[in-house]
């Protein structure tokens, strides 16, 4: 990926072409119409005081056919005195886990219950929004899905891209969210009304800033993105990370941010063979580190970054979640009860249950269940949504939550949100104080 204009990078670095042929050039985003990426960049600008959008079209990938050495070609990219920036963005998997808990023993739907033990889903289900229902939209981004009569509130024609892979996972994150009831298990918010866009755009290939583009370009002010996806820093690296440690990963989510839309996104577990968590303060990119609050090299993309705990309390971080000053909040990372076979795979069938879905993807899908309830409930009874900033504050503060166990300047897991908590006590509080700019306008 390299960030210039085109006439800049394509006249100086014919040598590039010439040194390396079969390499494929194109545009980053490749999924929105230029003319839309300026009209979104321009709003954003326009409607958040100080954020100033990079050249989003001067944003390049390069394909390296399997016979060149990638590092190669970046190495040859640096060296040129036109090209602002350049890196190997590594492939992106799911953010699940194989051995959080014991896939027979304690599977539930304990995280519906009242905290400590859970978000308690089960308080809100009875205030109007509180499962979901009105205009409050919420798009996960993922590399595939298993899709049946159970997720009818979700717009399959909002998929773009190819519905490719993990589709188990898929699957047992939208159920997590808009399950519908069923005797046996149901969603945090089943009436809520979701999309779901792929990471494999429809060129065939991975491209996750790709995704998140075309996820903003569907959403308005106070809507959700869930990114159900963790990456590598480099393509020999055995750790995963949260994806917006990709630059161009990092200002779309950014200007999704700025545009009031809330993201969510997983931690990441650990790395390759389901190694312990990584401490995200000490990740380090080009000698700085930029996860690390207490560090001036800190970089905000205003994402809500989230954790896994453990299903009994007090929830302890559980093995291999990823953890650090930068994450906000944590939910259940192990024993989760939902539809789907994740992390097995039961290839075509479709009306299977997963007892141990776990991992940031099950704690991250939870997170998104709790935003999508309290911006419901927030428009349905005071008729306006949260900025992105104010929902990160109510959802990660241990006023509203359940602290982990030995809280987070210790166990770095953020807090799990307690919803009758926000509802009844944040959510008034903020009202009678003002201390929250109130926004019914929503972004056309």
């Amino acid at each position: 990926m390299c960030d210039h204009s085109s006439e800049e990078f394509f006249s100086p670095l014919r040598h590039l072409f010439e040194t390396f042929p079969g390499i494929r050039t194109s545009t980053l985003f490749t999924s929105i119409d230029p003319s839309e990426i300026i009209r979104l960049a321009n709003i954003a600008r326009n409607s958040r005081t100080g954020y100033l959008p990079p050249n989003f079209l001067a944003y390049y990938s390069i394909d390296c056919p399997a016979e060149i050495n990638a590092e190669t070609v970046l190495q040859n990219l640096l060296t040129n005195e036109n090209v602002e920036l350049a890196y190997i963005e590594s492939d992106s998997t799911p953010p699940q886990s194989t051995n959080a808990g014991n896939e027979h023993s304690g599977a539930s739907q304990g995280y519906l219950n009242a905290a400590p033990e859970g978000i308690d889903s089960n308080y809100v289900r009875n205030i109007a929004g509180g499962e979901g229902e009105g205009n409050v939209m919420f798009i996960d981004i993922e590399q595939g899905w298993k899709l049946n009569d159970e997720n009818k509130n979700i717009r399959a024609n909002s998929l773009t891209g190819v519905n490719n892979a993990f589709k188990d996972h898929g699957a047992a994150v939208l159920r997590v969210i808009q399950m519908q009831e069923n005797g046996k298990y149901r969603g945090i918010t089943p009436k809520v009304k979701g999309g779901i866009i792929s990471l494999w755009r429809p060129d065939g290939f991975l491209n996750n800033a790709d995704a998140i583009m075309t996820a903003v370009s569907q959403l308005k002010f106070g809507d959700i993105i869930l990114l159900e996806a963790q990456v590598r820093d480099s393509p020999s690296s055995k750790e995963f990370w949260p994806v917006e440690i990709h630059e161009a990963t990092f200002q779309v989510i950014r200007l999704g941010n700025a545009l009031g839309i809330t993201v969510v996104e997983a931690a990441g577990n650990g790395g390759l063979y389901f190694s312990m968590g990584n401490d995200l303060d000490r990740f380090t990119l080009n000698g700085k580190k930029i996860l690390n609050r207490f560090r001036p090299d800190f970089k905000d993309s205003g994402a809500i970054i989230v954790a896994a705990a453990s299903s009994n309390v007090p929830h302890t971080k559980i093995y291999n979640s990823n953890y650090g000053s930068r994450i906000d909040c944590y939910a259940w990372g192990e024993k989760v009860a939902t539809t789907g076979s994740s992390p097995i795979s039961l290839g075509k069938e479709v009306n299977t249950y997963s007892k141990n879905f776990c991992g940031t993807s099950s704690a991250s899908a939870i997170i998104t269940g709790c935003a999508i309830a309290v911006q419901s409930v927030s428009e349905a009874n005071h008729n306006f949504r949260f900025t992105p900033g104010q929902m990160r504050d109510v959802l990660s503060m241990d006023i509203y939550g359940t602290p982990s166990a030995n809280g987070h300047s210790k166990d770095k897991i953020g807090a799990m949100p307690d919803l009758k908590r926000i509802i009844d006590n944040a959510l008034n509080e903020y009202i009678q104080t003002d201390t929250f700019r109130k926004r019914a306008d929503i972004i056309e």
